[in-house]
């Protein structure tokens, strides 16, 4: 199967909500930070109706089935963003992640920010294996149960 990668659309909406619930409490807890069964749903609302600009979500699609989604959402002082990434559990470590998240620093880039990072578990050592080997440096955050993974973007090159 081929695995394609787009923007997540409002249309997406049940397909989001069956991507989360199909993760397992685990893939959940690691990608939310929370112990979650189902999204309330003005978050599944916020998380499925993103503008694209300063609230990237990609999705990748196999089979029209949503496997795995990506985004970032700008801070306000608009030269950082905060990232988040999940993939269904029977398709980790196949690539689907490091595929998002290249894409989400590269609009990142061409979006002028200069700092993508994430707040991520410090027991989630796949994770932290994951974002270290994508470029990032892990620093401690202000909860004790937390890493700060950052990553410092070189500004897109654009040619003539």
């Amino acid at each position: 199967m081929t695995v394609e990668l787009r923007p997540l659309a409002p249309a997406d909406g049940e397909s989001f909500m069956a991507f989360v619930r199909g993760l397992s409490m685990q893939s959940r807890l690691h990608r939310f930070l929370a112990p979650l069964r189902e999204l309330a749903p003005a978050v599944a609302d916020a998380l499925t109706h993103p503008d694209q600009r300063r609230h990237v979500a990609l999705v990748a699609t196999e089979d029209g089935r949503i496997v795995g989604e990506g985004r970032y959402v700008t801070f306000e002082d608009g030269t950082r963003a905060e990232f988040a990434i999940a993939v269904t559990d029977e398709r980790q470590r196949q690539g689907i992640g490091a595929r998002l998240m290249r894409a989400l620093i590269g609009a990142a880039r061409r979006a002028g920010l200069k700092t993508l990072q994430g707040e991520v578990l410090r027991t989630n050592v796949a994770m932290l294996r994951f974002v270290r080997h994508a470029g990032f440096r892990l620093q401690p955050c202000g909860d004790a149960t937390l890493v700060t993974a950052v990553h410092e973007l070189e500004p897109a090159v654009h040619v003539a």
